[in-house]
């Protein structure tokens, strides 16, 4: 048995990473966690609002959050933070572990991986088939964006396409700046009772369900923007912004271009591309993890990141007593 602890490669330098590189310090593994961006902290570093749903943090915004969340584990030296950093390869290795690549050629060994990538927001190929989107392109916002500099569009004609809690709570907050604002949902409903409760009461909203946005066009400081409807309706508006609140989509493709082929079939993805992992953050591939996000499609949220990095952390440290 080696005297030296097993490493851990956490793929991923959101909450759920760096909660998780935290945690299996302190149980005594050594860590390297691989993050593509320049800085580590996910999608917090896009959460511009307060962000009062943390226990014992009230106020803090999400860069706010992902600077404290950086700053507690650079505390900690022996944990390796790499950013700018991509896995090009991952393949078991000899004694059952896992060798991972880095795109600087560095080569890992490692005992086990923790995927935990997260999500990104869906954009501009949301509302790529629309017609006259490219000319009207700077009236448009998208996921996190829409959440910016909220005063300064004060009294706007807001059209806003989602009808989750983020268009909802994004109509909220317009609505309590004076703005009149359209929801065009394409489908079903699916905002928190309370908070569509709330934006239904208010009198400058207007909610079109189920509504599609087919074209736009620009003209006199404005855009014209024109819904269809189930009926066949075509609701032709102005507006003076479009925000785009679409969801979010997983990111796992890149795990279909640098997994090994034996590995890759181990893991099981749903329909969106989510990778299932079970409570204790196992995969279908021994030897390899996932938490937050990337596996969390029924709560998504900050608060579950950091409890399933804690989570996939002790199921690492329990599964490798033995090494």
């Amino acid at each position: 048995m080696s005297s030296e602890a097993p490493q851990v490669c956490i793929i991923g330098g959101g909450p759920a990473g760096l909660s998780a590189a935290l945690w299996l310090h302190n149980l005594g593994l050594r860590v390297v966690v691989l993050e593509q961006a320049v800085q580590a902290g996910g999608m917090q570093h896009l959460n511009f609002l307060a962000n009062d749903w943390v226990l014992g943090q009230p106020g803090l915004t999400g860069p706010e959050l992902a600077k404290r969340f950086v700053a507690h584990v650079a505390e900690h030296a022996a944990i390796r933070l790499c950013c700018g950093c991509v896995p090009t390869r991952i393949a078991r290795a000899r004694h059952g572990g896992f060798q991972v690549g880095l795109s600087d050629g560095e080569m890992l060994e490692c005992a086990a991986i923790l995927l935990a990538t997260g999500t990104r927001y869906r954009a501009e190929e949301t509302v790529a088939q629309v017609g006259g989107f490219a000319a009207c392109r700077e009236r448009f916002a998208f996921g996190p964006h829409t959440f910016r500099d909220l005063d300064r569009i004060a009294g706007q004609r807001v059209l806003i396409i989602g009808g989750g809690d983020n268009a909802f709570e994004n109509a909220r907050f317009l609505l309590a700046r004076g703005c009149h604002v359209t929801l065009a949902v394409r489908s079903a409903l699916r905002a928190q009772r309370a908070m569509r409760l709330a934006v239904e009461a208010e009198p400058g909203c207007r909610i079109l369900c189920p509504a599609r946005l087919r074209d736009v066009v620009t003209g006199s400081g404005e855009i014209i923007a024109t819904l269809a409807t189930a009926e066949g309706q075509a609701l032709v508006d102005a507006y003076d912004r479009v925000h785009v609140l679409a969801g979010y989509q997983p990111n796992t493709s890149f795990l279909h271009e640098c997994v090994e082929l034996e590995c890759l079939q181990s893991l099981i993805f749903d329909a969106a591309g989510y990778l299932k992992a079970d409570a204790a953050c196992r995969t279908g591939c021994p030897g390899f993890y996932a938490a937050g996000d990337v596996c969390n499609v029924a709560h998504p949220c900050v608060v579950t990141a950091l409890a399933a990095g804690a989570q996939a952390a002790r199921s690492i440290e329990l599964d490798l007593r033995t090494i």
